[in-house]
């Protein structure tokens, strides 16, 4: 991966490498957790919008993340104030009164799994794997948890008590 492409990518990575921090990190109370997802995610989402398209192979099996650590991460997640959420089982389908559950904790457990494992493969001096792993996994699921997250979060924040003094 050459150096433009490096430059082009650093805000990204950054983002990646403050939400691991934070996902990994000690539990804030309940309300600022739900703060911190809702920017981290927006930031997130907003910047894999313009990821660059790569062609190569998946990259190193060993930086996938174990079970074992992505129910860790789980676990951690279920302790915010929302878990399980409705949203539509066909969203574009206006005449569909179907719904499903979400899940808030095993959204951002996914999109963990999924950045750790980009995270793992640049780290390994694998860029282009990498890059290639995040743009794919934006577009086949971790994007849609991340929009479903986003909505929930939303959602959740206009309905907190507050002044407008």
């Amino acid at each position: 991966m050459n150096q433009d492409t490096m430059d082009t990518i650093a805000p990204f990575v950054e983002s990646v490498r403050a939400f691991c921090r934070w996902a990994e990190g000690d539990l804030l109370p309940g309300d600022a957790q739900m703060t911190a997802a809702r920017r981290h995610l927006a930031r997130l989402y907003a910047q894999a919008l313009d990821l660059p398209q790569r062609d190569c192979d998946w990259g190193d099996d060993a930086a996938k993340v174990s079970h074992e650590a992505w129910s860790a991460m789980f676990k951690r997640f279920g302790a915010l104030p929302v878990n399980c959420y409705s949203e539509s089982a066909a969203p574009l389908d206006l005449s569909c009164g179907e719904t499903m559950v979400g899940d808030l904790a095993d959204d951002l457990a996914d999109i963990w799994r999924d950045l750790k494992h980009g995270l793992t493969l640049l780290d390994g001096g694998n860029a282009d794997a990498a890059v290639f792993h995040w743009r794919m996994h934006f577009i086949i699921h971790w994007g849609s948890h991340a929009a479903s997250a986003l909505n929930v979060l939303q959602y959740w924040e206009q309905r907190q008590p507050r002044t407008w003094a």
